[in-house]
């Protein structure tokens, strides 16, 4: 989960590291708690994604009348399709050096990243010749040591504030490990001219499978940073959240102008899934995943869900490889089917392909002919004989039917 500039900054600020004094606004009416006396001030707006300042999406103002100017153009915009509703209004910071500091995995373990050059892309000036970055790989078992952070700091040249430096990269560290983030990055860390050292910026991700250990945090959530969660996306996380047994929920998407709904299983086989759909001219409409084992019930969950879309619902497709570990019956047949069957005024001509194989899966199979048989759902069964190719072929072949007898039927109105 990546977290905006201002909920990294808390984690900083609780970890002993300076900030600047700000305040969260989403209206012009928030301005009149601001302290009017201390200019200039920024104007940063709240996204997820980078490139904000090349996009005029933090602005410096000088007086009330600028503020609400800025405050009024920024929030409603749109960058990389995400709404900008949220802005942090600091008092700006006069800089006399600027450095860059970041723990990050590299290699599957910590690693302290530092540069005397901050406020620019650190991968691209890693690449130059004495671009003064250096990293120092840590030890996950024994942490970040005062030794480590004076090598780095030797390393790049720097022989002021020794003390101060290696206090944050320290205070850095431990907001990193105590969070579970996979990334904490300032850039810039300020030097002012007071000689205080200052995040000015803060970019954190937090790993996504240790969330359960962070519960203080109390995180909005969030389902990509591109785009707000729909409805239906946080049902299906309040869903996977049911219990630690597997994955039901955690990837859902919605994506508008399709007709499909995708439930698939393994993420190699997912993404070739939704590559084969698309390629033959299917497109989804709601692409989600199970994985790991899940119970029965949250399958069953996850699919009524799916359900739930209030568009139309041409086909359903669900396709996974050969699973080691899921039971192919309860996901299937408790699962699955019976998130269908419990959907009031479900359509069973609409064509259901499912392409799975693992365990139990013989024992699903018959339990999912006989169901077909005696309830008349239009249910296609195929195992790994079958291309993921040939069954989204297949999906689209018995799509095309459908949607033929629904206008038949309806002469020319949606019967559904």
């Amino acid at each position: 989960m990546r977290l905006f500039e201002y909920e990294g900054k808390e984690l900083l600020k609780k970890a002993g590291i300076r900030v600047p004094e700000g305040r969260i606004v989403d209206g012009v009416s928030d301005l009149k708690t601001l302290d009017n006396r201390l200019w200039p001030k920024m104007v940063k707006s709240q996204v997820l994604r980078g490139g904000r300042g090349k996009a005029g999406l933090i602005q410096t103002v000088h007086d009330s009348s600028e503020l609400k100017k800025a405050v009024k153009t920024l929030l409603g915009q749109e960058h990389e399709n995400e709404e900008i509703s949220t802005l942090l209004i600091e008092r700006t910071v006069e800089i006399r050096q600027e450095y860059y500091l970041s723990i990050i995995y590299q290699n599957d373990s910590p690693a302290l990243v530092f540069s005397t050059h901050g406020g620019v892309d650190v991968e691209e000036l890693s690449c130059r010749k004495n671009s003064g970055v250096v990293v120092e790989q840590i030890d996950i078992l024994n942490g970040l040591d005062t030794r480590q952070c004076h090598n780095v700091l030797s390393k790049a040249r720097v022989h002021d504030s020794i003390d101060e430096l290696t206090d944050l990269m320290l205070k850095l560290y431990k907001c990193f490990y105590n969070n579970d983030t996979l990334i904490c990055e300032i850039n810039p860390l300020v030097l002012t001219d007071e000689g205080l050292f200052v995040a000015v910026d803060a970019k954190v991700e937090l790993d996504d499978e240790a969330l359960y250990r962070q519960k203080t945090l109390k995180l909005p959530e969030r389902r990509d940073f591109a785009r707000k969660t729909t409805e239906l996306e946080m049902l299906a996380l309040k869903n996977d959240q049911m219990d630690t047994r597997g994955a039901a929920g955690r990837m859902f998407y919605e994506i508008p102008g399709g007709d499909i709904i995708v439930l698939a299983s393994g993420g190699g086989t997912s993404s070739e899934a939704l590559d084969s759909l698309y390629h033959h001219g299917g497109h989804p409409v709601v692409f989600t995943e199970y994985s790991g084992n899940p119970t029965a019930e949250k399958v069953k969950g996850l699919t009524k869900i799916a359900l739930q879309y209030p568009g139309r619902i041409n086909g359903i497709w669900v396709v996974g490889g050969r699973a080691n570990f899921t039971d192919i019956y309860e996901t299937l047949v408790h699962g699955i089917l019976t998130g269908i069957r419990e959907t009031k005024d479900f359509d069973k001509r609409i064509p259901i392909v499912i392409r799975r194989a693992g365990l139990r899966d013989m024992e699903a199979f018959s339990a999912l002919k006989l169901i077909r048989k005696n309830e008349n759902f239009n249910l296609f069964l195929r195992g790994m004989e079958t291309s993921i190719s040939d069954s989204a072929q297949l999906l689209l072949h018995h799509v095309k039917n459908y949607k033929k007898t629904v206008r038949t039927d309806s002469h020319g109105n949606d019967n559904q």
